[in-house]
């Protein structure tokens, strides 16, 4: 039985170190200062905080595609394992995001109507295989405009 996990990038996990070791750094320097306070460290580690529980929690997934199920776990592999037999999942959805870099395609993998899975071009650099296997598995339902109202829902949902 062939599985297929999926590969990070190298630039999305040294961003994700970066702004993770960021405002110990900061919290470390204000610190030391006798001029610095620690407003600025305090908000930056909240913001970073929102980011992983946010952001990190719903696009960078590592996922195993099997020839039953998908199994993901979260915050770049390092959150807890949830398995999804492909026979309950509804299909998927296309989103094209745009940044600095470019645009970027991303795939949700439903149930019942949720997201419950994301594959992401700017994350993953297998991305075109993983999408192959989820085209051959299950059904397209297409591309979603992007709307950002939607997407601030789904990051806080």
């Amino acid at each position: 039985m062939m599985s297929t996990v999926s590969k990070f990038k190298f630039l999305p996990i040294l961003l994700a170190s970066y702004i993770s070791i960021l405002p110990v750094m900061l919290i470390y320097l204000c610190y030391n200062s006798p001029y610095a306070t620690m407003t600025l460290p305090i908000l930056c580690l909240f913001f970073i905080l929102v980011f992983w529980g946010t952001v990190f929690r719903t696009r960078a997934h590592r996922v195993t595609i099997d020839q039953q199920c998908v199994v993901v776990k979260r915050y770049f592999g390092l959150g807890k394992s949830e398995s999804y037999a492909l026979n309950s999942l509804d299909g998927f959805v296309s989103l094209f995001e745009s940044g600095k870099l470019g645009v970027s395609e991303n795939l949700f993998i439903l149930q019942k109507g949720k997201r419950v899975v994301c594959i992401s071009e700017f994350y993953h650099s297998n991305y075109g295989e993983l999408k192959k296997i989820l085209i051959e598995r299950l059904i397209n339902f297409g591309v979603n405009d992007y709307d950002v109202k939607e997407e601030w829902s789904n990051l806080f949902k």
